[in-house]
């Protein structure tokens, strides 16, 4: 009887390390977030819509960046970036590929 608990809890250990938990970290941004942003919003705008970004630049205070990454059994799967570019406190262009589908990923105003 021992034997076979000690085979079961064995077996049990060496099952669990076959599996690694995805880890997701950064920024997790919706469509529907994302297509609310205009150009012109100001930065507390977009705050409110989006959050606040994952990177503040202390050296860019005009350039936001929402960053979004996935890594799976230690190896990065997905990098999802949205950019953010303002002048004089307003939006002027967005940039990334947090939803590819949407055309070239760029906006400008024109």
């Amino acid at each position: 009887m021992k034997i076979v608990v000690i085979a079961i809890f064995a077996l049990s250990l060496s099952l669990s390390g076959c599996y690694k938990v995805p880890v997701q970290q950064g920024n997790i941004l919706k469509q529907e977030d994302i297509d609310e942003i205009k150009p012109g919003m100001t930065k507390q705008q977009v705050a409110i819509v989006l959050g606040t970004p994952t990177i503040a630049d202390p050296f860019n205070q005009d350039r936001w960046d929402y960053i979004n990454t996935t890594k799976s059994k230690g190896e990065f799967k997905k990098l999802k970036k949205f950019s953010l570019y303002f002048e004089d406190n307003k939006l002027v262009r967005t940039e990334g590929n947090y939803f590819p589908d949407k055309g070239d990923g760029t906006t400008e105003v024109e």
